[in-house]
């Protein structure tokens, strides 16, 4: 699911207060970085038998408008963990208010920040570490020796891949594929398989973009421009892609191909990619002059065909039960279909980030942010539970 919001602004704005509804579009929430980060008397770092459900919020002062307001914020923004519906953790926001910008990982609670030189990381409220360089962070993940990241320059092209602070590769050019916001995915733009990480990155050439897949600090697979590569999952160190040939575009799983039902006068405006049971699926939404057409078809030939007139925005996938979401005209939840033929219908809300829906073990997590009055909620499959409070959901994570 990708973000409804947008990128929120982090910057102290001056000026008056204007009340412009903004949905969809860029939420104005904004406010000074903290001087600093502190531990918060409230973390629970016990560990507890058996598997929650966690989930990660910004929290505003009662009475700001979050999703209108371009004043700065009077008082502290929070970032809020939940557990089982508990509040256990709740640390100053600083500048981590984007949803991109703080997770819960393996019992911790983990913010990153830049400042106009380096980009900060902190664990549970302490400094973890820092390092040169303003990055956006597109892969992150807690291993064995340490906190692995993937960054985007926020300022000019290139990306960097470290393992607590230190580089191990560095590209001047080019950009990451994928990132923190994609559902299903809780290292973002890194997979793993084994020992190895992996990540997939786009460079400029003359020819156009092309596709490099990488094994920790070393090149893996290279897809030229001028082989069309639409999309690539790497899963379990087996390499996808969706790509586009003269009147066609096929599914190629290790390079054996599957061809996609693109009718005539049909291209693919998008596809996304996701790893089901033993094969891979490719969800495509195709344009035509008659307007949208979604689709969904596995390597193996599974095809399935979402209701007509309905906008399919994500694919959920596990081991059990795949899925896609369907949301009205503004990014509102309205439902999930399931490939069996069942149907979960939305309780309201929506979902901020594609890290606000989870599918693990058949079981459908959601994280649903409230408009217009209207509450936050967590969902589990077909029943909800409300948790009232002045901001908005940014993950739910199973450990």
């Amino acid at each position: 699911m990708r973000n409804p919001i947008g990128t929120i602004g982090l910057a102290l704005l001056a000026a008056a207060c204007i009340r412009d509804p903004l949905f969809p579009g860029t939420p104005r929430s904004s406010h000074e970085p903290g001087g600093g980060r502190r531990p918060d008397s409230t973390a629970t770092d016990t560990p507890l038998p058996g598997e929650h459900v966690y989930l990660t919020a910004v929290r505003f002062p009662d009475g700001y408008a979050w999703d209108l307001d371009t004043c700065a914020v009077d008082g502290e923004v929070r970032i809020d963990l939940y557990r089982d519906g508990e509040r256990v953790r709740s640390l100053p926001a600083g500048a981590s208010v984007h949803p991109d910008m703080h997770r819960y990982m393996g019992g911790h609670l983990y913010l990153d920040w830049s400042t106009d030189t380096e980009t900060i990381v902190s664990r549970d409220g302490a400094e973890l570490f820092r390092f040169e360089g303003r990055e956006s962070l597109r892969g992150f993940l807690v291993r064995e020796d340490g906190v692995h990241t993937l960054g985007q320059d926020r300022d000019g092209s290139g990306f960097t891949y470290r393992i607590d602070g230190r580089i191990l590769y560095r590209s001047e050019t080019g950009a990451v594929l994928g990132g923190p916001e994609a559902s299903g995915t809780p290292g973002g733009a890194f997979s793993e398989a084994g020992e190895d990480v992996y990540y997939v990155c786009c460079l400029p050439s003359e020819r156009g973009r092309e596709f490099h897949v990488m094994r920790n600090a070393e090149r893996y697979r290279s897809f030229p421009a001028s082989e069309g590569t639409q999309d690539v999952l790497v899963a379990g160190g087996t390499v996808s892609r969706v790509r586009s040939k003269p009147r066609s575009l096929v599914l190629e799983v290790d390079g054996k191909e599957t061809r996609l039902p693109l009718g005539g006068g049909e291209y693919c405006l998008w596809s996304r990619l996701a790893a089901w049971e033993d094969d891979v699926l490719a969800l495509v939404c195709a344009q035509s002059s008659g307007g949208k057409r979604y689709f969904l078809q596995t390597a193996g030939g599974k095809t399935f065909s979402p209701m007509p007139g309905e906008t399919v925005s994500d694919v959920l996938a596990d081991g059990r039960r795949m899925g896609w979401t369907v949301t009205d005209g503004r990014g509102d939840l309205l439902r999930v279909r399931w490939s069996d033929g069942g149907v979960t219908e939305g309780t309201g809300g929506f979902l901020v980030s594609g890290r606000c829906a989870l599918l693990r073990g058949g079981r459908l997590f959601l994280a649903l942010t409230g408009r217009d009055g209207a509450p936050n909620r967590f969902q589990e499959d077909g029943v909800h539970t409300d948790i009232p409070f002045n901001g908005y959901f940014t993950s739910v994570t199973v450990e």
